[in-house]
C-alpha cells in the first residue's frame, strides 16, 4: 500500500530531536519512525544514475537537510529528485527553513522543519 504524504507527516512529528543533530542522527530516528508507524521505506534509495535520495516511502521522496539551505541549490536538488519517475513528491525534513515553493514541475513539495516539534520541556 501506498504511503501518503499526511501519514510520513504525521510519524514524523512524533520525533524529538535534540537542537544541534548530526544528519546521521537523524536518518536513524527518521527511519524508527516511520518504521514504528508502520511505512516502509528504502534508505538511501538510488533514483537516477547518480542521483540517491535520503528515502523512499513509496514514490514519497524523503530528503533530510540541516542548517542554514542555500535555496538555489536546494531547489535545484529538489528539481533533480522530482525529474525521476521513482518519485511524484517530496518532502525536505530540515533543521532550519527552508525556500522551496509548495510544487516543482507540477509535484508535491513539503517541507517539514524540525525546529517547530522543538518547544520548551516543563517538568
Amino acid at each position: 500500500m501506498q504511503p501518503e504524504i499526511e501519514e510520513i507527516c504525521a510519524a514524523l512529528s512524533a520525533l524529538r530531536i535534540p537542537v544541534a543533530p548530526e544528519e546521521r542522527l537523524l536518518h536513524g530516528l527518521i527511519a524508527e519512525a516511520l518504521s514504528k508507524a508502520g511505512i516502509a521505506f528504502e534508505h538511501e534509495a538510488v533514483i537516477a544514475p547518480r542521483c540517491r535520495i535520503d528515502f523512499l516511502a513509496g514514490n514519497i521522496g524523503i530528503e533530510v537537510k540541516r542548517g542554514r539551505l542555500e535555496a538555489g541549490k536546494l531547489r535545484a536538488q529538489a528539481a533533480r529528485y522530482l525529474a525521476s519517475p521513482a518519485v511524484s513528491q517530496l518532502i525536505l525534513v530540515t533543521t532550519d527553513r527552508a525556500p522551496l515553493p509548495d510544487s516543482i514541475s507540477g509535484k508535491r513539495v513539503v517541507v517539514f522543519g524540525l525546529n517547530r516539534l522543538w518547544g520548551v520541556a516543563l517538568p
